[in-house]
């Protein structure tokens, strides 16, 4: 089953299919082909075998005629999985001869190891190779240039979650929440939602600052978006208890899956081996201070086994 930050990050596609349009553009440099739509379409690329094989979006770019220009396979990757680069080759081979057009293959990801074990080529013999489009922090830094994030302010909003840690980050989400004006109301509070799950919790606390301190112009065009769904629920007693009220639930979950996917990144890139049984006992874990003890031992322990001691 999919954790929550993964299920987070694949419906920013399924919501704004342009996003993976802006990441093969302006991150990957491709020269994508004159369009007319970009739309997220079925993602099911079952062949006629017994296995079944489903991507976490697909992007379709279409021309006026409706014909499909090109398909935008986006998957999110979280850690290491050597059976993708098996599955993966055959996600752009089906949707090629379902649609009759080139594919590209996107993976999102939000650890930087892995964007960068995930961009190594994948060889298919004699017959060549498939390459990942791989979107990481070293492909996609900080974006803090205002006129870059009003341009395209998905690219913004992906670059505050993939860059929690930079040390201009403050400058990051001023110049974001700058981007999401240009927004509908939905596409705001998607976004921000979207942030808030992901980034650490002193980055979370911090935006929440400037949104409470914003202008004049922000507490217009973000604030009065974002902040009027938790008043319009009855949260009366003020913006900040409003604030603190509908984002709490919301946040220690976020906090408690961080916990979870760290630990599970340090153990698999320390190459220890995660039994089903421990992965799951970790993955379903929801005490912050106990993940927060597993964080700690995973980084020194020999064994998965030690974890748990």
């Amino acid at each position: 089953m999919p954790n929550l930050i993964h299920q987070q990050t694949v419906d920013f596609f399924h919501n704004q299919p342009t996003a993976a349009v802006a990441l093969l553009r302006e991150v990957g440099g491709i020269e994508l082909p004159r369009f007319a739509m970009a739309t997220t379409e079925a993602v099911d690329a079952t062949q006629l075998t017994p296995v079944e094989y489903r991507a976490d979006a697909v992007v379709v770019l279409r021309d006026g005629s409706g014909t499909a220009r090109l398909a935008v396979i986006v998957e999110v990757q979280l850690r290491r999985d050597a059976d993708k680069r098996f599955s993966w080759p055959v996600y752009a081979a089906a949707l090629r001869a379902r649609l009759k057009c080139d594919t590209a293959l996107l993976v999102v990801c939000l650890n930087r190891a892995v964007g960068r074990w995930c961009e190594q080529p994948i060889s298919m013999g004699p017959s060549g190779t498939v390459t990942p489009v791989a979107i990481h922090s070293d492909r996609l830094p900080l974006i803090t240039d205002p006129g870059e994030a009003r341009r395209c302010p998905e690219l913004a909003v992906l670059s505050v979650a993939m860059n929690g840690d930079h040390p201009d980050i403050d400058k990051g989400m001023e110049v974001m929440l700058e981007g999401l004006n240009e927004l509908d109301r939905q596409g705001a509070q998607l976004y921000l939602s979207y942030v808030f799950g992901l980034v650490p919790t002193v980055v979370g606390e911090r935006l929440k600052e400037l949104l409470m301190t914003a202008s004049a112009d922000y507490e217009k065009v973000i604030a009065e978006r974002y902040f009027s769904e938790w008043v319009n629920k009855g949260l009366e007693q003020g913006l900040e208890q409003g604030l603190e009220q509908g984002l709490e639930q919301g946040l220690e979950q976020g906090r408690a899956e961080g916990e979870i996917e760290a630990i599970l990144t340090v153990l698999d890139a320390r190459g220890l081996d995660i039994p089903d049984e421990a992965r799951e006992r970790i993955s379903r874990c929801s005490d912050l201070h106990l993940l927060e003890k597993w964080i700690r031992r995973a980084v020194t322990v020999t064994s998965v086994d030690e974890l748990f001691a």
